[in-house]
């Protein structure tokens, strides 16, 4: 059976696929088909007008109306034989027609098509409905809704808010409330310009909505494919305003008389109701009857049971006569069995079951009598189930099982609490790590500046008083030799004193460069400059100089303050021996350790005795024991956190240790 149709006098007409056209009038059963005018008898759609006409359209054949007691083709439509899934009759005496190219208005011998909208195709009309505006409501297949009214189209798709756009029946409900069935995606509610779904999620026992008819009673019944359903309207509102999260549902199937659970969709009408307040539906095996005020609700609630817990698919406990339980340790997979007990309709028995202290909501079961977790968090649960019976009567008590999942010593609170101790000292440990690294390194870079400041300010004070000093003297002879060219012999030594002025600032601004170049930040760089000096001016003076160096040098980098003060108290060291030893013979050595180098020069000279008095004459070399060179020396090595030693006595000559630790510089 495709379509379904009343009559006000009783009778009722339904279309099959293939087999014409019936009528069921008074008992009687009689068929149509082409003895009687319909050349087609795959009949899918049917219509009365408003006197009292019947209208039958056809897969190819075209459309026929009834005239007395045979169908013929209605005026200009002989040639019209377009496959005709949906007819209306509308308040002004038109008939509307859907096609699968789009819709067809035929009124008095004319027939006006519509198979474009805003330039593209107008789709496969599988539905047309009137609201009580005057406004027309095609459903179509992928095509969305589409609205006429006022002589403007407008569609409605997916985008729009639609569950699906395979559109299978309309209804208007009450407040000119459109309900649309999908073809999928359930039932729609069009209402104050915005579509509700209610689907699965809600609890519609299937997508696939055929057709939609009131009982008068306050609830809808609905075909689908999976049986006549049936809901209160009070209820569907009321999910679609978002007030309820589910709409209990009615589900008459096999047990219930049906010869199929596959009832006629996208064809209309596939439904209707009779004046005696049944309900019909056309399926795929024949026509359904359901008279709803013989409908008889089974008050009784089902009794539920937990017949077994299983942990890891081996029974842990019977779930009905089980105390508290512990779960050991671990990942498990725990099962629960379940049942409802119900002797009038068993196969209809819905379920919905939750885990306390996992789950917020009760997760539909629908008919599975069996919940799964593959893994539940150490703690304490309690496992509950209710269930409902063929009408939907729900117990509310249910039954339940508790039970507590067994931690790791790890996973419990006390090994949490100081693990997050642990953390927060961690966390405290390092942030206080970084700061402090933070402040060594402000306070590096702080040394740092005052080294270079430092440095920077000693290459002024040499500059000023080496260089300054030479420069000036230069300028007062360059002046006096101006003045004196007349007499060679003045000018001459004149200038002979310029020369060797010029020969010391030389040497002082070579002392200045070394000191300041980074390339000779070693201590196999130092030597090496030590040497050079000390060969040049001992050479000069006439005394023999004996060197004792290591072979291989350390790779320790010596800042510049270092090498400057170093190199200083060195050279006040030989001026020392070339000014007041008499030494015939100097030694100059340098030792390594592990935690400095020393220095050590050594002459053969007349010595002297430390500590000796002031009042020894101006030119007894003994005075050097408490003069400013000696000192010079021992503040120089002080400043780079070094210190000097000198041993000497008279005839015995004299020997200066310079010592600078590890300390003093960087590796």
């Amino acid at each position: 059976m495709l379509s379904v149709l009343p009559t006000p006098g009783g009778a009722l007409w339904v279309g099959t696929e293939g087999a014409g056209l019936y009528r069921l009038q008074n008992g009687e059963w009689t068929n149509f088909d082409s003895a009687q005018g319909i050349r087609n008898p795959f009949v899918w759609s049917l219509a009365a007008d408003n006197e009292g006409k019947i209208w039958a359209g056809t897969w190819g054949g075209g459309l026929f109306v009834l005239n007395g007691d045979r169908f013929g083709f209605p005026p200009g439509m002989s040639n019209i034989t377009v496959p005709m899934p949906a007819l209306l009759s509308t308040h002004d005496g038109a008939l509307w027609i859907g096609t699968p190219t789009g819709a067809a208005r035929y009124q008095n011998g004319k027939l006006e098509r519509f198979n474009e909208m805003d330039g593209k195709a107008f789709g496969d009309v599988r539905a047309i409905a009137q609201d009580k505006s005057g406004a027309l409501w095609f459903g179509t297949a992928g095509g969305g809704l589409v609205r006429l009214q006022n002589g403007n189209f407008r569609r409605f798709k997916k985008t729009d808010g639609l569950s699906s756009d395979f559109i299978e029946c309309l209804y208007f409900g009450d407040n000119n409330t459109l309900w649309i069935g999908t073809f999928g995606g359930g039932l729609d509610r069009f209402k104050d310009g915005k579509f509700s779904i209610i689907n699965h999620k809600q609890g519609l026992p299937n997508g696939v909505i055929g057709h939609i008819e009131s009982d008068g009673r306050g609830f809808f019944w609905m075909s689908s494919y999976g049986g006549i359903l049936r809901a209160s309207e009070k209820d569907l509102d009321r999910c679609a305003d978002g007030e309820i999260a589910e709409v209990p549902f009615l589900t008459y199937g096999i047990n219930d008389g049906m010869p199929t659970l596959e009832c006629s969709e996208g064809l209309q009408p596939a439904g209707c109701k009779t004046a005696d307040g049944r309900s019909w539906f056309a399926t795929a095996k024949g026509l359904v009857a359901v008279d709803p005020a013989a409908v008889k609700l089974n008050p009784l609630p089902p009794p539920v049971r937990i017949e077994e817990m299983r942990v890891d698919d081996k029974e842990f406990a019977d779930g009905y006569d089980a105390g508290p339980l512990k779960v050991p340790p671990g990942r498990h997979r725990i099962e629960f069995e379940y049942t409802a007990l119900s002797f009038v309709a068993p196969e209809k028995v819905r379920f919905k079951c939750r885990l306390n202290n996992l789950e917020t909501g009760w997760a539909n079961a629908g008919a599975k009598r069996v919940a799964t977790y593959n893994y539940i968090p150490p703690g304490n649960y309690l496992f509950q189930v209710i269930a409902c019976n063929n009408d939907g009567v729900w117990n509310e008590t249910g039954s339940s099982l508790a039970f507590e999942a067994l931690p790791y010593f790890w996973q419990t609170t006390w090994f949490r609490f100081l693990g997050g101790v642990a953390t927060v000292l961690a966390a405290s440990g390092a942030v206080w790590f970084d700061t402090r690294r933070r402040m060594r390194r402000k306070l590096e870079r702080l040394e740092w500046q005052r080294a270079v400041e430092h440095e920077r300010a000693r290459i002024a004070h040499d500059i000023h008083d080496d260089l300054g000093a030479h420069l000036t003297r230069i300028s007062m002879l360059s002046e006096t030799a101006r003045g004196e060219l007349d007499k060679p012999e003045r000018a001459a030594a004149g200038l002979n004193q310029i020369y060797k002025t010029t020969h010391e600032l030389t040497r002082a601004m070579d002392e200045i460069v070394w000191a300041v170049n980074p390339r000779h930040d070693t201590l196999e760089g130092l030597t090496s400059y030590l040497e050079k000096f000390a060969q040049d001016l001992l050479a000069a003076a006439g005394i023999r100089c004996r060197l004792d160096m290591p072979s291989e040098f350390p790779s320790w980098r010596l800042t510049a303050d270092i090498r400057h003060n170093l190199f200083l108290a060195f050279k006040e060291a030989l001026h020392n021996v070339v000014k007041h030893s008499a030494a015939s013979k100097t030694s100059i050595r340098l030792t390594t350790s592990v935690s400095s180098f020393e220095l050590i020069v050594e002459d053969n000279g007349r010595g002297f005795t430390a500590g000796a008095p002031p009042e020894h004459p101006p030119d007894d070399p003994a005075r050097l024991s408490t003069g400013n060179g000696l000192e010079n020396m021992a503040r120089r090595l002080a400043q780079i956190r070094g210190h000097c030693q000198i041993q000497s006595a008279p005839g015995q000559g004299t020997r200066i240790i310079f010592t600078v630790p590890l300390k003093s510089f960087a590796v």
